[in-house]
């Protein structure tokens, strides 16, 4: 049965700057999309990057909208239909498609992933050991949202508001006590997630990414600092990559008592110490509480062993055994599009990779450098109409430690792609062993066609990516599929 406006009146709180009300009414949806907009729903105007809902008020209204939410000063009421004005129309939308849902989040324990890199990876690690201590859970990725008996891809790391709010019912109604999530900056920023509390959640790093939409690394970390400053259960567990320095300015900052730090510093309170990291896998060993764990996964570099300490600590810090959470992190786990391996006849590695950042790509990389035989050959580009600052950091990174570089086409969007690779050139010296392939099927071909016996292909960028956009249409395109077509 439809909830009565006056129901969601309650959900907005202490967002209400004044109202017009027109009488009570069931409500059949809520959407800030007037094209979306049935008889007896709301619409909520909000005013975005590109378009201001503001604009379509009289549209949703023609269209059946019964009460409007806005933030800006409306022109002219009509009668029959009620005004509410609030002061952040993000979050007034995201609190009413919660309302619509039944608040399914507080049915069941919210995990979160925040940081740069590193976010699906723990996503999928730590629902792994969820599985294997009994616990049924969805997952919200940037790769796929997931829950037993469902899959569909994501058509952003953290959907919007309603969406969210659809995934979190389904997963709640497929009898799933957890569900774990990657929260973007972006989401964070926009208030997409509601009211939603979070029994944990894992600060992986912070680094040079988005800055296109953040502007700086500050105001980008001001973001991130959102999910533990506002969104965290008074019990709930922060886990903080310390080495981090953004991470050790989110666990000073924050007042959250069971806020651990980790990393490979001893003066954090879990403490990594590496021993070994090979072509079959990582091993290293995690001090807490006064006990150590010896953790040996098939995941290979340090930034993975940065991943599983988060999971590891948080799922220890609720309540899962240390026995559950070495045998479920030391099992084969495939994570789309991170490290996937493809090994050729002639002894040469392929690996493709999601980095698509400066920082990512180096960690990779130095990964890499570890398993080498002879030659790394790096295959990468940037994303079009994105940050544009990352470009020639990411050339200089790849001319660092890779031996040979082919710089190519990414997602160009609505940019061209040799203009993205020349800003992507600036970063390399002109003595670094480089080439410019702007066809990203041609510079795979030549890239594995290169390698001989001993060397490791990187394929990064686009990892689980499935389409590569130019002028606003997707086309196919898989690296993967690329690579054992290749291959084949």
């Amino acid at each position: 049965m439809d909830k009565y406006f006056s129901e969601y009146i309650d959900s907005l709180e202490q967002l209400v700057v004044a109202s017009r009300p027109a009488g009570d009414f069931p409500v059949s949806g809520i959407s800030n999309n007037s094209r979306k907009i049935q008889p007896s729903s709301v619409f909520v105007a909000i005013q975005g990057t590109g378009k201001d809902g503001h604009e379509f008020i009289d549209s949703a209204i023609d269209s059946g909208a019964r009460a409007i939410i806005h933030s800006k000063d409306v022109p002219a009421y009509r009668n029959g239909v009620g005004y509410i004005k609030v002061s952040d129309s993000y979050s007034a939308y995201a609190r009413l498609v919660e309302c619509f849902h039944d608040f399914p989040s507080r049915m069941m324990k919210i995990l979160g992933i925040t940081g740069t890199n590193g976010k699906t990876s723990s996503v999928y690690l730590l629902r792994s050991i969820l599985d294997a201590a009994g616990f049924k859970s969805g997952i919200v990725t940037t790769v796929c949202y997931e829950w037993p008996g469902h899959s569909e891809a994501a058509a952003r790391t953290t959907p919007e508001a309603s969406e969210i709010q659809r995934i979190f019912s389904n997963i709640h109604s497929a009898g799933c006590s957890h569900v774990i999530m990657e929260a973007s900056s972006h989401a964070l920023d926009q208030n997409r997630i509601g009211t939603v509390k979070f029994a944990g959640a894992i600060f992986t790093n912070l680094t040079g990414d988005h800055l296109d939409y953040h502007k700086d690394m500050e105001s980008y970390f001001t973001a991130k600092k959102i999910l533990f400053e506002n969104h965290m259960t008074v019990d709930g567990v922060a886990v903080v990559n310390a080495d981090d320095p953004f991470g050790r300015r989110l666990a000073a900052l924050t007042k959250n008592a069971n806020c651990i730090r980790f990393g490979k510093d001893i003066n954090n309170d879990a403490v990594m110490k590496m021993r070994r990291i090979t072509q079959r896998g990582t091993e290293f060993d995690l001090s807490l509480d006064g006990r150590t764990f010896h953790i040996s996964s098939p995941l290979i570099g340090e930034h993975n062993a940065y991943n599983i300490s988060g999971v590891a600590i948080l799922a220890y810090k609720l309540g899962i055994t240390p026995e559950i959470i070495q045998s479920a992190l030391e099992k084969p786990i495939g994570i789309p599009g991170r490290l996937e391996a493809f090994h050729t006849k002639d002894n040469v590695s392929v690996f493709v990779d999601y980095a698509h950042s400066d920082d990512a790509l180096q960690r990779v990389l130095e990964a890499l450098l570890r398993l080498k035989e002879k030659r790394i050959i790096c295959v990468f580009g940037c994303g079009g109409d994105r940050d544009k600052t990352k470009r020639p950091r990411m050339g200089a990174v790849s001319a660092k430690f890779a031996d040979r570089t082919i710089v190519t086409s990414d997602n160009p969007r609505s940019e061209k792609p040799e203009d993205i690779i020349s800003e992507i050139v600036k970063g390399i010296p002109s003595s670094a062993n480089f080439a410019a392939v702007p066809d990203r099927g041609e510079a795979i071909r030549q890239a594995i066609g290169e390698a001989q016996p001993g060397d490791i292909v990187l394929i990064a960028g686009k990892g689980h990516e499935d389409y590569q956009e130019i002028n606003g249409v997707q086309h196919h395109f898989d690296d993967r599929e690329e690579v054992r077509r290749i291959l084949n």
